[in-house]
């Protein structure tokens, strides 16, 4: 039986259609931190599973299992927050999300209304590789802190006023992490290199991780288009 013109039409659309990962937009960048950065995970491996790792929309037994090995055995379970480490290579790393976290509070300060949904969009469209991100000095894996940072925190409650002392790893300014940004189809009308540009130059007043409301986790960043792999 022959087929329709309209039938060989869409055969054709099929035999043409780019594959995904060519039609990905790919951006590199590369974060230089101007100020010291504070480790944002618990030290406590049971904290980390039951009320981090496992209250992800997308958490599955592995991947639970694969973030809480990232917090050292030989710690003790104090509250003390610290940096993941990468079991092989024991170096301190920042995860994914928490770069898309970072996009997305940026994209509710700088956007706006702007962009509609844009946590949705982000979600959907704007993804993060590899999924552990190295901290480097000098071309270097980080693989201890500098130091600790101590601050109080305060508190109304219930009983009155009350100060606790919060406690942190941190690792000083001058260290770089280096990440693709890959933006799916659909999202790179509204999702442009302009815009990303955008996004990235909040981290000079905002940054990452612990404390960011303190000045702590701000970096300059370097962003160019990427070949497609």
């Amino acid at each position: 039986m022959a087929r329709t013109k309209a039938e060989e039409t869409t055969e054709q659309e099929k035999k043409e259609a780019v594959p995904l990962l060519e039609a990905l937009k790919r951006y590199h960048v590369k974060l230089t931190f101007i100020s010291a950065i504070l480790g944002s995970a618990p030290s406590n491996k049971g904290v980390y599973e039951n009320y981090i790792a496992s209250k992800k929309p997308d958490a599955t037994m592995e991947s639970v299992a694969a973030e809480v090995a990232m917090i050292p055995e030989e710690l003790p379970p104090t509250g003390k927050t610290i940096f993941r480490v990468d079991p092989d290579t024991k170096g301190l790393i920042f995860l994914a999300h928490q770069i898309r976290g970072f996009l997305k509070e940026s994209a509710s300060a700088i956007t706006g209304k702007g962009l509609t949904a844009y946590k949705s969009k982000i979600d959907k469209w704007v993804f993060v590789n590899p999924d552990k991100i190295f901290i480097k000095r000098n071309g270097e894996i980080v693989t201890a802190a500098d130091g600790t940072c101590e601050r109080p925190l305060r508190a109304v409650t219930a009983q009155g006023p009350r100060v606790s002392l919060l406690s942190s790893e941190q690792i000083n300014e001058g260290v770089t992490v280096e990440f693709d940004l890959l933006v799916m189809p659909l999202g790179q009308k509204e999702i442009s290199e302009e815009l990303l540009d955008s996004w990235l130059q909040y981290g000079q007043f905002q940054g990452i991780s612990q404390w960011r409301n303190g000045s702590y986790g701000r970096f300059t960043y370097e962003l160019s288009e990427a070949k497609a792999q």
